[in-house]
């Protein structure tokens, strides 16, 4: 459940989240940015005021080397350079050896009037005590007395600099922390906008109303990808309910059809008294338009089952050789009943993976088809082969009937697809216009593919594709 804190600061919504991370994000950027520049800045400070003591401090050693042995005339210019820097708080004390002071500065803190007894070998040694800082030198020199030097400055000056660094730093932290929301949100707001339109357009789709779709910005990042990828599958969605509309249409207009025929029959045998022969013709036909009911509805049942895009798997390893002469045997009484010649090539035995049921019906229904539109005195051919190249079982039902037009060939896979009054020759030899779909259905929930050649007066020629196992 969401809290109500969370609903009230916007936490909910990923705009709302995204401006928070992207505040936090500052904020913490901020601090460490002020810490660091405190750091950075006390460390310069610090280093060229050492450097400024330490040149004092040379300067006295320059004043001893020129001027010794006369330290009076040293202790005066010593005296001119601590003037000189009083402006800068400057203190600087001259001192012997054993720690004796020779001269100190007016502004000198009483705490470094006695020499510190440690480091006194060191020839440079930098102090901080307190609120100032000093640099001692010590000067050695051949045969000649040690003395030391002391440079020093009071650090308040540094400090009270270093703290309006930080005080301005600081309002621009705040300016930052004053602006970086009402940014974010917009950033947010501009960059969640896409992902809006989609839910805007999500809650506004209905079945039918399909053919909304979301706006191509053609940045091609990873929303305008989002976008082209949601329209594709609406455009897929679309069409598959058009198909199924345009299904049910054509199922509901194939059904009506015989279930008419069988309600007409019915309605007549009973609008009077009948002879026994009479009904027996009245049943004989309704007992053939219930079976053609029945194939019908079983037809749509396999379709209905596993459309072209399921794929399920392999039932068991068969000789698809085997099924093809099946096939074959049981369409040569037919054949030969209408005159045709059936002709067939088998080589190999094509071991494919599959279930027999749904292929046999695939070659039954080819072999059917080929029959039906090829006239008294043509030939239908059925050839299997294995392609080892491409480790496929090639199966070729070829016709020499009237053919079909360019124009119908995209379309000859459709369900309830008649291609014209060329290729039906009446009743006997009309189909319901399921077969090759249901065919097309079978061959590519098997992971195949099938196809169709045909040029009008010559003959047409499917081909299927099946890996082999």
């Amino acid at each position: 459940m969401r809290s109500p804190w969370a609903e009230w600061l916007g936490l909910s919504t990923l705009r709302g989240r995204l401006t928070l991370w992207n505040t936090a994000l500052v904020l913490l950027m901020t601090v460490a940015s002020l810490l660091a520049a405190r750091f950075v800045a006390r460390v310069t400070l610090y280093d060229d005021a050492d450097a400024e003591l330490r040149a004092g401090a040379s300067e006295v050693i320059l004043a001893l080397q020129d001027l010794y042995p006369d330290l009076d005339a040293v202790i005066a210019e010593i005296r001119r350079m601590a003037r000189s820097h009083e402006e800068r708080g400057w203190f600087v004390q001259f001192l012997t050896e054993d720690g004796t002071t020779l001269w100190m500065s007016d502004h000198c803190p009483e705490a470094v009037e006695a020499f510190p007894p440690s480091n006194l070998g060191r020839e440079e040694n930098v102090v901080q005590v307190g609120p100032y800082r000093y640099v001692r030198l010590r000067i050695a020199r051949p045969d000649k007395p040690v003395y030391h030097v002391r440079v020093g400055t009071y650090t308040t000056g540094l400090d009270d600099r270093l703290s309006a660094l930080v005080r301005q730093l600081m309002v621009v932290g705040g300016v930052l922390v004053l602006v970086t929301p009402a940014v974010g949100w917009w950033l947010a707001r501009r960059a969640t906008q896409p992902v809006a339109d989609i839910l805007r357009i999500a809650e506004h789709l209905r079945p039918t109303r399909l053919s909304d779709r979301l706006p191509a910005r053609g940045t091609r990042d990873e929303l305008d990808v989002l976008s082209h990828t949601i329209n594709r599958l609406l455009d897929q969605v679309a069409t598959h309910v058009d198909r199924q509309e345009q299904f049910v249409a054509d199922a509901a207009h194939e059904l009506r059809g015989p279930v008419a025929a069988v309600q007409s029959s019915l309605e007549v045998a009973l609008s009077r008294e009948r002879t026994p022969r009479e009904y027996q013709a009245t049943i004989e036909d309704v007992l053939h338009e219930t079976r053609q009911l029945t194939r019908l509805t079983n037809d749509l049942l396999l379709l209905a089952e596993g459309g072209a895009e399921s794929a399920v798997a392999a039932h068991t390893i068969l000789e698809l050789a085997a099924l093809v002469r099946q096939a074959a045997s049981m369409f040569a009484g037919v054949a030969e009943e209408r005159g045709i010649r059936l002709h067939v090539d088998v080589q190999g035995d094509a071991r494919v993976a599959g279930d027999p049921r749904y292929l046999r019906q695939v070659c039954s229904n080819l072999l059917d088809n080929a029959i039906r539109f090829t006239p008294p005195g043509g030939r239908v051919g059925i050839t299997l082969s294995e392609d080892r190249g491409r480790r496929e079982a090639v199966l070729t039902v070829t016709d020499t009937g009237a053919g079909i037009d360019a124009g119908h060939l995209k379309r000859v896979f459709d369900r309830f697809f008649q291609a014209d009054a060329g290729r039906d020759r009446g009743d006997a030899t009309r189909g319901g216009g399921l077969g090759l779909a249901i065919s097309k259905a079978i061959v590519e929930r098997h992971r195949g593919r099938i196809g169709v050649t045909s040029r009008r007066g010559a003959g047409s020629c499917f081909t299927v594709h099946l890996p082999l196992a």
